[in-house]
């Protein structure tokens, strides 16, 4: 059989078929080449199990050259002989049988790749399909499914989150539910599935109200969000208060449906009318009294009732908003009784007197007045005042005491309920009301005060995302209310295991997050990570049956890891998926990063306390130099650590570790004594001081003193050439403690210097009273003189300050001749910095002198 001819595009001049019959074939050739080439989908025919003709949508799905299938065995577009063989199994029966064969199956391309592909094939003579030859229709379809697949992964997580979320969640077409979640019909009372085509008719008591809600899709369909409260029917006819919000799907577009969360907020609406009850009661007690009762905050009247706007012949409201001083008849009066009431009278204590008042009319009366604050702990004072007119009474005193003595308990008592009324009501919006920690509302509160401490002090913060492995099982298994027992103990238990100052707040489901100031160390959270491990994973018994659940933990940490409260949840949320794709019942830390620094920081500890038994570290000395003539004054001693490993490391980096394991103590200790041997070595006839850096630990250690005197004892530097520096922060902590340090020091002989001058601490009282020699100027406003004008007026004032308490300056971190000039003109006493000199080792510094 010859090959057939190339197939082409039909010539655009062959608009109709010719008469003849050899010209009718010919278009039928054309129309069929036509078919072939411009199919958007493969099409071949096969022969002897040989490809015969195909297209070129055919050739190019499968990678092949035009033409280059032709005359190829079936075998070469399988991914194997066993593939193509299991193909021919199924084909050849239903072919053989004059049927369609319809599949799909994995087909190879030239290149090797391999594709999902739908075939349909039909034999051309049934009786004989190899030799007869069949059609092959065939389809990429590769795409389809796996974006068949995606869809259907997302419909799944979509599902799981609908189950998992704590409001009910529904999606309606023409005021019909099609779909919900579990929580949805709890509200209702529909059993599982029974929601689903239920009309919202049902869900209102009155046709009415239902009617009236048509009103809101015209909201919804503009795009807007829709938000109401609304008495709801639960299907046993029961009602409840129903927060409702909802949005259509598609804006414009009825057909797409809308979404809803619903909120039963039955319990915030009966704390409301509890408030409302109240009040309402408090403002008919006012309103009937036969005393005047007025509501005065820092001596202001807040509130009033009737009785006393008549008692002084005042019109409604026109005492509101006046100071209690046009109730008087004499200011001075008025002043003796705020001092009396005010400064003398103690918290949760009643204070009575009796003054003269005058009335609008200019006449005045003798009133007896009784107060007390409403609240103890009320810094803005807030008092509660009763007012009578006793001219005509005083005969009946112990009458009217009664009557107030009432009336007393009585407002305190609507108060008190009031309050807690109130309270109630804060403790139900910001707490979660199956285990009673804290709801993610109060959450970010916590948080934000947290990270504000932290950036203020310069502290980690660290939030710690924990999830429960395995809980909707056990939820599923055996119920909500096992659930239920399941999440109050490990509440309970995650509550003994952290710190008074932490925060633990279930934010829905089994996920809770835990919130940590104050961090000093990465792998102090690794050890309170592992004991939450341990003590969930202990077994629960909960009726009768023991369980064992256990949690993945994320960690995040503030500022490294993110500066606000939402990244910082968002990346504890990854590291904890990323805990339970590493096994579960494991925590990790948000970057690979933070794991291998808390490693890092635990080896350093390790390695800087034996790091003095080993002679790792060493004193590096700095000079000091005179501001106008660069004569050397003195040597500040700065420690080095010279790590047989790392190298030369930096305080920086180890310093603040020695100061939180108490190690500074000792490194303290060894760097004054070295460097007053350094100072007697250099020769002490020169003068030239030693400054030595105290560490705030150092400094509010009581043996500092005697310490100082034992080691210039036995080195033999004269007092007068040891200086000490403690910074700005640390002497400005305990000020009638540094007093006392700082007092018993100078009397040793020493000098004092008072370090990072002018970052924010210092009181200038207390600068004055301080037995200070110098003070540095932090290098923070040296830097930036004197090109910045705020800067150099800074620095400026600082240094005129200084000299006016009779104290010498220092200038660090100098390091042009400009800024050395500047500092001269302002008269700045002495520089430190590289334009004096780098700090060099001990052997190096001691050359300009032995």
């Amino acid at each position: 059989m010859s090959e057939p001819a190339p197939l082409r595009a039909v010539e655009p001049a062959l608009e109709s078929p010719p008469a003849s019959y050899a010209g009718r074939t010919r278009y039928t050739q054309l129309e069929y080449e036509a078919l072939l080439a411009n199919a958007s989908i493969g099409i071949a025919f096969t022969r002897d199990r040989r490809f015969f003709l195909c297209n070129s949508r055919f050739e190019e799905m499968l990678g092949w050259a035009p033409g280059e299938l032709i005359g190829q065995p079936g075998e070469v577009v399988y991914p194997s002989r066993e593939s193509y063989a299991a193909l021919g199994q199924i084909a050849i029966p239903v072919l053989s049988a004059g049927r369609q064969l319809d599949v799909e199956w994995q087909f190879k391309r030239k290149d090797g790749s391999t594709f999902l592909c739908r075939v349909i094939a039909k034999a051309i003579d049934a009786h004989n399909p190899q030799q007869g030859g069949t059609v092959w229709i065939a389809e990429d379809i590769t795409e389809q499914r796996r974006a068949e697949d995606e869809l259907q992964r997302v419909l799944a997580e979509q599902q799981a989150l609908l189950e998992n979320v704590v409001v009910g969640i529904a999606f309606s077409r023409s005021r019909v539910i099609v779909r919900c979640n579990r929580r949805f019909e709890e509200m209702f009372g529909f059993g599982p599935g029974e929601a689903i085509g239920a009309s919202w008719r049902g869900m209102y008591f009155t046709e009415e109200e239902f009617d009236r809600r048509s009103l809101t899709y015209q909201e919804l369909d503009a795009g807007r969000t829709h938000a109401r409260e609304s008495w709801m029917r639960r299907q046993d006819g029961s009602g409840f208060w129903c927060r409702i919000s909802g949005r259509a799907v598609e804006a414009g577009d009825p057909a797409k449906g809308y979404v809803w969360l619903l909120e039963d907020i039955t319990q915030q609406h009966a704390a409301e009318e509890r408030i409302e009850r109240a009040a309402a009661e408090q403002e008919l007690i006012l309103d009937n009294a036969t005393v005047g009762i007025a509501f005065v905050r820092n001596r202001i009247i807040q509130r009033c009732n009737r009785y006393l706007e008549e008692m002084v012949g005042a019109g409604p409201g026109e005492l509101v908003g006046q100071s209690s001083a046009a109730l008087f008849e004499a200011e001075a009066e008025w002043r003796e009784a705020g001092r009396l009431a005010y400064e003398s009278t103690a918290p949760g204590e009643r204070h009575d007197s009796e003054w003269r008042f005058k009335r609008r009319d200019g006449s005045t009366f003798p009133c007896r007045t009784r107060g007390r604050r409403i609240d103890a702990g009320d810094a803005e004072q807030e008092w509660i005042w009763s007012f009578e007119d006793v001219t005509a009474e005083r005969e009946a005193d112990s009458r009217v005491q009664r009557a107030l003595d009432a009336l007393e308990r009585m407002v305190a008592e609507r108060t008190a309920e009031l309050q807690d009324a109130q309270a109630r009501a804060q403790h139900l919006a910001d707490h979660d009301p199956l285990t009673g920690l804290p709801n993610r509302r109060l959450l970010e509160d916590r948080l934000g005060q947290a990270l504000a401490l932290g950036q203020r002090h310069r502290s980690q913060t660290a939030v710690m995302f924990v999830d429960l492995d395995r809980f909707k099982t056990i939820n599923d298994s055996l119920g909500h209310a096992v659930g239920d027992a399941l999440l109050r103990e490990v509440a309970g238990r995650l509550v003994t295991q952290l710190r008074t100052g932490d925060t633990i707040c279930r934010i829905g489901g089994d996920e809770f997050v835990v919130v940590l100031p104050e961090i000093k160390r990465s792998s102090d959270l690794a050890q309170v990570a592992q004991k939450v491990i341990e003590q969930l994973s202990q077994p629960v018994t909960i009726e009768e049956r023991e369980l064992v659940v256990t949690p993945s933990i994320g960690i995040s940490v503030f500022p490294d890891d993110g500066r606000d409260a939402e990244t910082l949840i968002r990346n504890a949320d990854a590291a904890m998926y990323h805990a339970k794709e590493l096994g579960r019942a494991n925590y990790q830390f948000f970057t690979e990063q933070m794991n291998q620094a808390a490693s890092r920081r635990l080896a350093l500890e390790s390695d800087l306390r034996r790091a003095l038994g080993r002679g790792e570290l060493r004193v590096h000395y700095q000079r000091i130099v005179e501001a106008g003539s660069g004569r050397v004054a003195a040597h500040e001693a700065l420690v080095r650590w010279q790590h047989p490993e790392r190298g030369l490391v930096l305080p920086a980096e180890f310093i603040h570790l020695a100061e939180e394991t108490g190690l500074i103590l000792r490194i303290g200790e060894w760097v004054l004594q070295e460097a007053c041997r350094w100072g007697v070595f250099i020769g002490a006839e020169r003068g030239l001081q030693v400054a030595v850096n105290l560490s705030p630990r150092q400094f509010n250690d009581p043996r500092l003193p005697e310490l100082v005197a034992r080691t210039l004892r036995e080195t033999g530097l004269p007092p007068p050439l040891l200086e000490l520096e403690i910074t700005e922060s640390t002497a400005m902590r305990e000020t009638d403690a540094t007093l006392g340090t700082l007092t018993r020091l100078k009397q040793l002989g020493v000098s004092i210097a008072i370090d990072d001058f002018g970052t924010g601490y210092s009181s200038l009282a207390y600068l004055k009273r301080f037995p200070v020699d110098k003070v540095k100027i932090d290098r923070a406003f040296v830097g930036e003189a004197p090109g910045d004008r705020d800067q150099s007026a800074i620095v400026t004032a600082i240094v005129a300050l200084a000299h006016a308490l009779g104290i010498r300056v220092i200038a660090e971190g100098v390091e042009s001749e400009a800024q050395r000039a500047f500092l001269e003109s302002c008269g700045c006493n002495f520089i430190q910095g590289y334009l004096a000199g780098r700090p060099v080792d001990a052997d190096t510094a001691a050359r300009d002198y032995v």
